[in-house]
């Protein structure tokens, strides 16, 4: 292994990405049947998803990061890499395929790894939503992007100190600095996402809940804000009235996708598990309807009439989105956001084999792996982890199949706590590792790669001259 600063050499997609996220905040209807907590941060107003009360789906070690990791930026052999693809708006996302060791010991001459502590994280350059014909890989699968549910959570009365992390959503707190009169007024935390984003600055905005004599209200950026009732002194720490985040339910993916573009009454697209019928299309002042039929594999049918809306909140909001979105089974039909229907034709898209992934459950057929997907700050999807669901012990010399065998990690030697360990799939095997008292490390270079150094750079100041990084795959002395 090799030591080499590269917090300052390595470009970073960080505050690129948050800008491209941050346009596209745009006022929008709020959802019906959200009932707002009492005390409501400065949110943009009206919202576009859900506000609720809550701390959000908890995840194993999800405050747990990873201890003088070794990072290994080319990643996995065969793991999707900086792979560019193109959405149906014509925006180009390159995609990654990350692996994150966190929270492993030495013992007995084995490695336990707790339940959360190893993560596959297909992790894109940005902010990713439904109706755009959007894409992601996930254990080397290309899956389109069909909807998902997204909800802005707010927890009162929450404390942030420097010696823990406190969760909002999937979205960590800690407490970097504490207000500084006539300095820094605001006291300064350190934010990341579960699975490690982490957007430089700090994304999340701050206001006191008595403002006389205190720092100016900050203008609302995100759906990450905290409204302060108070500083705490012993033990020091910020007490928030209310400190929000966001987080995701369920998402719907597929790997098929039968038909994109102008559908006319009458046509009727076959999937391979069911086809959908366009029965009736209507052109109206306010965008129209299309009227259709989705037969399942079953012999089951049901019928739908989509809202061709037309929104410059439009594919963002989840209310009108919902609209503008059917599912039935394992067939999805979703409409184009932009103005789909003109002259008796319709832009849609038709989806086949979706699947329905919820937060916390099992991945696919994937018995002991979990999935978790990620909002970002203003609730756009920016990741999706599969993670151990229950503890994992390797014994030296075993090679232990991940994610239904998309990698192996294997545990070449174990003398006290000095381990060997290197990681493959079913196109070769990374550098032999070496490290004292644990495993862990991170493999990949994506957005979530970036956010835990920033995060271990904010926390630990030493990081940028004692971190280390795997030789490259180059380098083949072992």
């Amino acid at each position: 292994m090799t030591s080499r600063p590269m917090i300052a050499s390595r470009p970073s997609i960080l505050l690129f990405s948050a800008a491209l996220c941050l346009l596209s905040l745009l006022p929008d209807a709020p959802a019906r049947g959200a009932s707002p907590p009492a005390v409501l941060p400065p949110f943009h107003q009206p919202v576009f998803f859900p506000v609720e009360s809550g701390k959000g789906s908890p995840l194993p070690a999800a405050s747990i990061t990873p201890a003088d990791p070794v990072f290994s930026f080319d990643g996995v052999p065969g793991w999707i890499q900086g792979k560019p693809f193109k959405n149906q708006m014509g925006v180009t996302i390159p995609k990654y395929e990350i692996l994150v060791i966190k929270g492993s010991r030495v013992k007995d001459n084995q490695v336990i790894i707790p339940p959360g502590g190893l993560y596959f994280d297909a992790s894109p350059a940005r902010g990713e939503l439904p109706m755009t014909g959007s894409a992601d890989y996930f254990l080397g699968k290309k899956y389109y992007f069909v909807d998902y549910r997204p909800v802005i959570l707010v927890r009162k009365n929450a404390t942030v100190d420097g010696a823990h992390w406190t969760g909002v959503g999937n979205h960590l707190y800690k407490l970097l600095s504490p207000p500084v009169p006539k300095v820094v007024p605001n006291p300064v935390l350190v934010w990341r996402t579960y699975d490690g984003v982490s957007i430089r600055p700090w994304a999340i905005t701050q206001r006191w809940e008595h403002p006389s004599g205190r720092w100016a209200d900050q203008t609302a950026m995100t759906y990450l804000q905290g409204v302060i009732g108070s500083v705490e002194k012993k033990p020091a720490g910020i007490r928030y009235i209310s400190l929000s985040g966001t987080a995701i339910s369920k998402e719907w993916w597929t790997p098929q996708k039968p038909f994109f573009g102008d559908a006319r009454p009458g046509q009727t697209v076959k999937t391979p598990d069911g086809s959908v019928t366009i029965d009736r299309i209507r052109r109206t002042r306010k965008g129209g309807s299309v009227s259709l039929t989705i037969r399942t594999r079953d012999g089951k049918t049901k019928q739908f009439t989509l809202r061709a809306l037309k929104s410059p909140a439009l594919p963002e909001s989840a209310a009108l989105r919902r609209r503008m979105i059917a599912i039935s089974g394992s067939v999805a039909v979703v409409l184009w956001p932009k103005d789909p229907v003109r002259k008796n034709r319709a832009r849609l898209w038709v989806y086949g084999g979706v699947q329905e992934w919820k937060t916390n459950a099992p991945f696919g057929t994937l018995v002991h792996w979990n999935y978790f997907p990620i909002a970002c700050p203003i609730a756009h999807h920016i990741g999706g982890m599969i993670y151990n669901r229950e503890e994992i012990r390797i014994h030296e010399g075993e090679s232990f199949p991940l994610f239904g065998k998309y990698a192996r990690l294997k545990l070449v030697s174990v003398h006290g706590q000095t381990v060997q360990f290197e990681v493959g799939s079913h196109q070769g095997w990374t550098p032999l590792l070496t490290k004292q008292g644990n495993i862990d490390s991170v493999f990949g270079e994506g957005r979530a790669v970036h956010g835990i150094i920033n995060t271990l750079n904010a926390t630990s100041p030493d990081l940028s001259t004692g971190m280390t990084t795997a030789p490259s795959s180059g380098d083949k002395s072992r």
